[in-house]
């Protein structure tokens, strides 16, 4: 008769094989990149906040050559443009020389809302003038910059 081979018995292996060494690794790992991803989250809400910041300018930009598209700026268009809205101060300031207006405003960037147990919003604030000239052809150019944010509550304060 043929000897059959026996299985072995007992625990084989030790903590390594059982999974104990395994888990804990993978646990060290699931940890460190959650507070990682934890760490760098509110760079990415404030990188989000400024590209909402340069999207709404460019909305106003293009507003503005909507609304002086007849060859006229009118104060009524400019102030339903540039609302007030916390903590940016809105429409600051219009200057009109000769063909050219300047508008200031105060303008607001929104990130990403966070909601875990207060909704928490990154908000970016910036100061800009629009140059708005008409053209001889019918067609506006309105050239958007950036100010410093101190410029905005300085002429907000007069």
């Amino acid at each position: 008769m043929e000897r059959q081979p026996q299985a072995p018995t007992g625990h084989g292996g030790g903590c390594l094989f059982n999974g104990c060494v395994v888990l804990c690794v993978l646990f060290v790992l699931t940890f460190a990149g959650m507070w990682i991803w934890t760490a760098t989250q509110p760079a990415r809400d404030e990188a989000a906040a400024r590209a909402d910041l340069r999207e709404t300018v460019d909305e106003r930009r293009n507003d503005l050559v909507e609304a002086a598209a007849d060859g006229v700026l009118q104060d009524d268009e400019i102030i339903r443009l540039f609302p007030p809205e916390k903590p940016a101060n809105g429409l600051v300031d219009v200057e009109r020389r000769g063909e050219t207006t300047t508008v200031t405003a105060g303008l607001l960037g929104h990130g990403p809302a966070r909601a875990f147990i207060f909704v928490v919003e990154e908000t970016v604030p910036g100061c800009y003038a629009f140059d708005v000239t008409p053209s001889a052809h019918g067609k506006v150019r309105v050239a958007a910059r950036e100010l410093p944010d101190d410029t905005c509550d300085a002429r907000s304060a007069r």
